[in-house]
């Protein structure tokens, strides 16, 4: 007997979350998670490398996180797959909080990747996924958060939609609590962990970026605050230290690909 679906899952959370649109972009794989199908973007280019599993903002597309940074990990020698949420670009299915966690494992399992291969980046609203892959797979290669959400009560006070839900703001909370508790996903992560914020987020303060680091429970931990920037410049505001930190961390793990196709020692 299939679980009664989470009050997160209703569609009046859904509308102050998500903002989904299609796209003609054509995805290079389609993943079926059992109830809907995702059109991801995948560069599989290093036989010998790991893969960036990516998850993009909730006003953003797979397309165009592909398009937009797609070269930054190709230049680190890496792969990447760009996943797509339910109800976006290619996808089907619809937007939802907790029905979508298990996609992000559906999509490794889909491209025959080891977990110990895989690094998990979240952006924004995509760090409840990245977070949600390391705490599935305990032996994840890596885990890299940028402007992410340390608490959703923080970023989405939903107490309206609770009432328009019916099920009351404490229901809606503890609902938050049971399947977002991120200090203990992430206290029971031990691999490599990469949190990059810019100092002039608005959207998400520096204190999400400094809990989410605290949290790791491995010792390999950085946590790098730009100084320019805000929430959605982060990147091309501080391109050359944004890149140096993100190439450093995935050859300091063993992710990259060494020219002649070898594998970064």
């Amino acid at each position: 007997m299939e679980p009664a679906p989470s009050p997160l899952d209703h569609p009046a959370v859904g509308r102050r979350v998500f903002y989904p649109r299609s796209t003609t972009a054509v995805p290079t794989h389609l993943v079926d998670t059992g109830t809907a199908r995702l059109g991801c973007h995948v560069r599989q280019t290093f036989p010998s490398a790991g893969t960036v599993v990516y998850f993009h903002g909730n006003g953003e597309l797979a397309s165009e996180s592909d398009a937009f940074c797609g070269d930054l990990f190709t230049q680190a020698r890496v792969n990447v797959c760009f996943v797509e949420y339910r109800g976006y670009g290619a996808s089907d299915g619809q937007a939802a909080l907790v029905a979508m966690l298990g996609d992000g494992a559906k999509v490794v399992e889909a491209l025959g990747l080891a977990p110990e291969r895989v690094v998990a980046f979240g952006r924004s609203l995509g760090s409840l996924y990245a977070i949600e892959l390391a705490h599935r797979f305990p032996r994840l290669g890596g885990l890299i958060l940028e402007s992410a959400i340390a608490a959703i009560p923080d970023l989405w006070p939903l107490d309206r939609e609770a009432e328009e839900i019916g099920c009351g703001a404490v229901a809606l909370n503890r609902e938050i609590a049971t399947h977002f508790d991120h200090r203990a996903k992430l206290g029971g992560y031990t691999g490599p962990q990469l949190v990059l914020h810019a100092a002039g987020d608005r959207h998400l303060d520096t204190t999400h970026a400094e809990r989410l680091h605290a949290w790791g429970g491995g010792t390999e931990k950085r946590l790098v605050v730009f100084p320019h920037g805000n929430h959605n410049s982060i990147l091309m505001a501080n391109l050359p230290a944004y890149s140096t930190a993100l190439w450093t961390f995935l050859r300091d793990i063993g992710m990259t690909a060494l020219p002649g196709g070898t594998r970064q020692a």
